[in-house]
């Protein structure tokens, strides 16, 4: 899978074409301290509010993180406040913002998500899920005209606002046809017939009940022979159904290939699904085996899902696992600098911690894993040894050398980079970095963190994470003594 991964980076740049419902997936982050007076619910106090691509705009943004050439086609309101964020988000992402059709008739789709101490409280949906207008319908049909091309791929990504018609998948169809490409569609009921003719149908386990219900097939059936009624009734090349943390199953009338989940602490299981597709459709249109482009969905899926909210997933993000630790250690803070400018170009929320990590215990390991969980890419800043001398940790520390120590906290799959400082505060290596997220481990007033007011005056914020108790690298030494072992 490694050299597979390596050959699709190198591969020839390929087009996508997204067609779908476009919407704002919007997160509002609070805490909770106590329940409503008035009602048995809790109050959360709003602490800030992001917004992210939505729906079909999720599946571009996926396709486009992968180096895809990306057309996204559907309907936006310019004068609503979700549209203005969304055209806000199309004008910073690298996406054709050019194909997508702007009306004042329909509702931009929104999703809000209230969020407190990373935990999903409530779910609004702000949306119209009338049927395109005859307005709206031809001037969709224009851009299909001009972005459907030989050579790309087409995702149809319905999620029953309105725009993914059986009129408008006529029309793809007609082009795609006419052009020889692929047409792949993540499908909403009820009317599953509207899909008739694709290429392909991604339906998650729910849908795929749902139609066989819809098309009366026997329950008595197996799970295959059931999918295999279904490509036959849909005129489809296979199916490939979404089964959650049992994975992905593929079924054709001579195929039969099932991908078990990678297992991965979930955070947020918001737009699994759109990464899925974008990467089935990225496999697809490099004629990748249909075997390993299940593998490659569901590394995609494992890495979507542990981040707290919808996630572009790189192609090099699936070689994490397999990365050599040293590849991760970075102590020139301008070549970090670089590497971290790059990263955030792509919309990724930076990450700062620093600490002396000596004899990494439980407590060093949760409070990383909590510190990942605040953003997108983790950087862990270790003193030197001469540092670690001067803050008092006596003559004998540290007890493990810095480049031991930058090998263990890399060997950590919630660290991404590690690097080092010599000054005994990192006041200098923040300015320099200026990470988003800035976490100390510790009972602080974040206002006293070294740091802060450089984070805080870009936009960014201080995270204090609690240690947990009893767990220090004194006490380990401590009893060691005690037990006569030399340290």
């Amino acid at each position: 899978m490694k050299s597979l991964i390596q050959k699709l980076r190198l591969a020839t740049r390929k087009s996508v074409v997204v067609v779908g419902d476009i919407g704002i997936d919007e997160y509002v982050f609070g805490s909770v301290s106590r329940i409503s007076p008035e009602a048995p619910v809790p109050i959360v106090r709003e602490q800030r509010r992001e917004m992210y691509f939505g729906c079909a705009a999720n599946t571009a943004v996926n396709c486009r993180a992968l180096g895809l050439d990306v057309s996204l086609i559907g309907v936006v309101n310019p004068q609503d406040l979700y549209g203005k964020s969304l055209s806000d988000l199309l004008s910073n992402a690298d996406l054709d913002a050019h194909s997508v059709v702007y009306s004042s008739s329909r509702k931009t789709t929104t999703k809000t998500r209230v969020i407190a101490q990373n935990h999903h409280c409530l779910r609004i949906d702000n949306e119209d899920s009338a049927e395109l207008t005859s307005e709206e319908f031809e001037a969709v049909a224009v851009q299909l005209e001009q972005c459907i091309k030989p050579g790309c791929v087409v995702l149809l990504s319905d999620y029953a606002k309105g725009i993914v018609t059986p009129a408008l998948i006529k029309k793809v169809m007609e082009l795609a046809r006419r052009c020889g490409v692929l047409v792949i569609a993540d499908p909403k009921g009820p009317n599953f017939a509207k899909y008739r003719g694709v290429d392909y149908l991604k339906p998650n386990a729910h849908e795929f009940k749902q139609m066989v219900v819809r098309f009366d097939i026997p329950e008595t059936l197996s799970f295959v022979e059931q999918a295999r009624v279904i490509c036959r009734e849909l005129c489809l090349r296979g199916l490939v159904v979404t089964l959650g943390e049992r994975g992905i199953h593929f079924i054709s009338e001579t195929e039969d290939i099932f991908s078990p989940a990678f297992k991965q602490e979930v955070f947020d299981l918001s737009g699994a699904g759109d990464t899925v597709f974008a990467y089935l459709a990225f496999a697809l249109v490099h004629e990748v085996a249909m075997s390993q482009a299940l593998v490659l969905a569901n590394k995609a899926a494992a890495v979507a899902i542990s981040h707290m909210k919808t996630y572009a997933v790189r192609l090099e993000e699936l070689l994490d696992d397999t990365a050599d630790p040293e590849e991760k250690i970075i102590f020139d803070w301008q070549r970090l600098k670089e590497r971290l400018e790059l990263l955030r170009n792509q919309g990724r929320r930076i990450v700062f911690t620093n600490g002396c990590f000596d004899l990494l215990h439980s407590g060093h390991v949760r409070c990383l894993f909590e510190a990942k969980k605040q953003g997108d890419v983790l950087i862990v800043a270790l003193n030197t040894d001469a540092s670690v001398r001067r803050l008092n940790k006596g003559p004998e520390r540290p007890l493990n050398s810095l480049p031991d120590r930058a090998v263990i906290i890399a060997g950590l799959q919630s660290v991404d980079f590690v690097t080092s400082f010599d000054q005994d505060t990192p006041a200098e290596i923040i300015d320099l970095l200026v990470p988003d997220v800035l976490v100390k481990g510790g009972d602080y007033v974040a206002e006293n963190i070294v740091g802060y007011n450089t984070v805080t005056a870009r936009g960014g914020r201080v995270c204090i994470i609690p240690l947990v108790e009893g767990k220090s690298t004194s006490n380990i030494v401590q009893k060691a003594r005690e037990r006569g072992i030399s340290t």
